[in-house]
């Protein structure tokens, strides 16, 4: 037999490789390295004594550290789940009832969030006027505070809810009684108005003036949120007042949620300061006069045949006379001044031959003079 396939030797042992002894290597070739396995074969163990501890199962490297990733992730979703059912807790408790619902919405007025307080309402509306920039303009007119929400008052599936609070205007604080009205749908409650709608009239000289929200005053009613009218007048020298039957509050004009349609009127003064500059101009514009101004527009003494020009002397304040002072009617943007002002001075008349005669003492002169609302410390005489 070959001794290549095995068999029985000369000195009789056998040829064939034992079964655990490892295969030999080919000629010019390199040792084969050993199949991976798990866990690693021990191929020389050392002997323990009897008395030594046994020691723990191998494991896989990286089993421990993704063992903590897995319990983490699992703990980050848990919270997250309780933070998500808590906030929806949360959002169905501030629906649950009308009372919640009613101060959610005040307060987004408060807070000058428009979105937040249009979020409230079953149907919202839509308006160029229901934004958080003029909402904004009407709590720098008077900021809302203070708000306290009665208990509601149910009937079926509407509610309505008794709400107080204040409007802290620049003239004073004014307290306010207003009511909102909630319907139910399904578990939660929503408002059936978040808006009133406002229009404003202007009965007197200067409405050209007037501004809504810093805009021009429309014709048409607009949508308001509650809370200060944001109604002003330009120059800011210049006042807007409540002249409608109920008002009583000056300048405070205010909307109403429970006032679904409001109509104010409204009328334009001038302010103390403004008056005084306008009165101070026309002082000026006098005593230009009685120092010999060459303007030719300068009052006349009354008498008879005066000289134009010839008045010199002095006079009071023309605020110690009872000036009347007020805007213009046929002239938009004036200030009409009309006084009769003593005189003590001297100033020429012409006598019956046509000579300049001297006269001295006190003479009343007619004063009729404009002032521009743009330019307040300039005042000019009316034309005869």
């Amino acid at each position: 037999m070959s001794p290549e396939r095995g068999g029985a030797g000369a000195d009789g042992t056998s040829r064939w490789p034992a079964p655990d002894s490892q295969p030999s290597a080919l000629p010019g070739s390199q040792p084969s390295a050993p199949p991976p396995a798990w866990p690693v074969r021990q191929l020389h163990p050392v002997p323990l004594a009897a008395h030594a501890p046994a020691p723990p199962a191998a494991l896989r490297p990286g089993r421990r550290r993704r063992g903590w990733r897995l319990a983490l992730a699992a703990l980050l979703s848990a919270v997250l789940a309780v933070a998500l059912g808590l906030l929806a807790l949360d959002r169905h408790a501030e629906r649950s009832s009308p009372e919640s619902v009613a101060r959610s919405y005040f307060q987004a007025l408060a807070d000058g969030d428009a979105p937040a307080a249009l979020a409230l309402a079953a149907d919202p509306p839509r308006g160029q006027w229901l934004t958080s920039v003029v909402l904004g303009q009407q709590l720098r007119l008077a900021p809302l505070a203070d708000i306290s929400v009665r208990p509601a008052s149910r009937l079926g599936s509407t509610a309505t809810v008794e709400v107080r609070y204040r409007l802290l205007f620049g003239s004073g604080a004014r307290s306010v009684s207003d009511t909102a009205r909630l319907t139910r749908r399904g578990s939660s409650w929503w408002m059936s108005r978040v808006a009133s709608t406002v229009r404003v009239t202007a009965g007197s000289p200067g409405a050209d003036r007037l501004r809504l929200a810093g805009r021009k005053l429309p014709a048409a009613a607009v949508m308001l949120f509650p809370g200060a009218l944001p109604l002003a007048a330009d120059p800011p020298g210049l006042r807007v007042r409540d002249t409608g039957p109920a008002s009583g509050a000056g300048d405070r004009l205010m909307v109403r949620l429970a006032d679904a349609e409001l109509l104010a009127k409204v009328a334009v003064s001038m302010s103390a300061a403004l008056r005084a500059q306008v009165e101070q101009a026309v002082d000026r514009l006098l005593a230009g006069c009685l120092k010999g101004s060459n303007d030719p527009l300068c009052p006349l003494p009354g008498s008879d045949r005066p000289v134009p020009g010839s008045l010199r002397g002095s006079a009071p304040l023309i605020k110690t006379v009872t000036p009347r002072i007020a805007l213009a009617a046929a002239q938009p943007g004036v200030v009409s001044v009309r006084a009769r002002v003593p005189v003590q001075g001297s100033w020429q008349v012409w006598d019956f031959e046509n000579q300049a005669v001297r006269r001295t003492g006190k003479v009343t002169v007619e004063v009729s003079a404009r002032v521009a609302l743009d330019r307040p410390a300039v005042a000019r005489w009316d034309p005869p």
